[in-house]
């Protein structure tokens, strides 16, 4: 029998966000390749769940310490509110490898209970990269004064990750750590598709999804109001979490623009399905934008920037139009063609190459148990 600790920043369930959908898929496939899992969950706002209980042998959870306290400390405020002694205690009590899923998650990384076990850390993004994309991208000033302190202490922070093994998720963060860690290895993002189930013919709109409460995605979303979606003819649709009011505004200026808040999971993946094209730019390219995985298996066209693609070996995959005129050239060729059978076949096999979760698993295991 072989047994793996897993640590995530929050609990896995629903996997409706990023970081959830990895950790919750990664989860469930090693469950099916025979792995026994002893899960620790940070709760963040959410709960246990019935399909956590069916997939993992024990389940603890342990609280936040958010607050002015955390936020002084020299560690990262990601990693210093996720300190529980409980959670060592734990760990020691057995003798798995440990899996801390998220730089968030490793506190007691390098402490000397743990020194002789067998670590892995996930990697989600280069966090000081991300955090200083969010303060460049924040208007509050007190949001933007945090982001950026954070940023700091987080590009200190990384060089504990100088000797563990690291699974980073995207070229672009392998890249990064292979300089940093010889033990860096690339693991794609866990996700819910066996295969491509996108819809043949065409839709009636144009897509942009995300977490909206994400400043660098709310920008992204008004950019695209202001400068593509208000000149053309066709329908545009932007959904996602938490829409901030200075793009309810913008749009609301615009008769062939609808902004659908908080949709649920069933609801968002009829919206991405139904699309004829979705439209992600993104701004910035470290880390892997699950939504564009998921466009990819589930939608029609994807209209990509070139700083999105890149963490995707085949760029044939996404139509790239790094402007806002070609973002708009590109729309009005792309909803006069049908979405055609040839499309989804050439996505099964390309897909097929990095994302199997399948394949991907089988390289995890052994990893972790040569």
């Amino acid at each position: 029998m072989k047994d793996l600790n897993i640590v995530t920043l929050n609990v896995p369930y629903p996997p409706d966000y990023g970081g959830m959908i990895d950790s919750y898929y990664r989860i469930k496939w090693l469950k099916q390749a025979g792995i026994t899992i002893h899960l620790h969950c940070f709760e963040y706002g959410r709960k246990s769940s019935h399909e956590l209980e069916s997939l993992c042998k024990t389940i603890c959870f342990y609280p936040r310490h958010t607050g002015i306290l955390s936020f002084f400390s020299s560690l990262p405020y990601i990693v210093k509110s996720r300190d529980s002694n409980s959670l060592l205690e734990n760990l020691k009590s057995n003798d798995y490898p440990i899996l801390f899923d998220g730089l968030h998650t490793t506190y007691f990384l390098n402490d000397p209970g743990l020194i002789s076990r067998k670590k892995f850390v996930r990697i989600h993004n280069i966090e000081h990269l991300y955090y200083k994309s969010l303060a460049y991208s924040e208007k509050d000033l007190v949001k933007k004064l945090y982001f950026w302190f954070e940023s700091r202490k987080l590009l200190k922070y990384e060089k504990r990750l100088g000797t563990v093994n690291l699974l980073t998720i995207s070229e672009f963060d392998y890249n990064y750590f292979t300089f940093l860690n010889k033990n860096a290895v690339l693991s794609p993002p866990f996700h819910q598709f066996d295969e491509v189930i996108s819809k043949t013919g065409s839709g009636k709109y144009i897509l942009y999804h995300g977490d909206l409460s994400v400043s660098e995605n709310s920008l992204v979303a008004r950019s695209l109001v202001k400068n593509v979606f208000s000149k053309i003819k066709y329908k545009c649709i932007i959904a996602g979490k938490n829409p901030r009011q200075y793009l309810c505004k913008t749009a609301d200026k615009i008769q062939n623009i609808r902004i659908i808040a908080n949709p649920d999971q069933n609801e968002m993946e009829d919206l991405i399905r139904n699309a004829h094209i979705n439209l992600l730019p993104a701004s910035s390219s470290n880390g892997f934008k699950l939504k564009h995985l998921i466009s990819l298996y589930s939608g029609r066209f994807c209209i990509v920037n070139s700083i999105a693609a890149i963490n995707f070996p085949d760029k044939s995959l996404f139509h790239i139009a790094d402007s806002e005129e070609e973002m708009i050239v590109t729309i009005n060729q792309l909803m006069e063609i049908e979405f055609s059978d040839e499309i989804i076949r050439k996505r099964k096999i390309l897909l097929g190459e990095r994302f199997s979760n399948k394949r991907n698993t089988h390289e995890l295991v052994n990893s972790i148990f040569p």
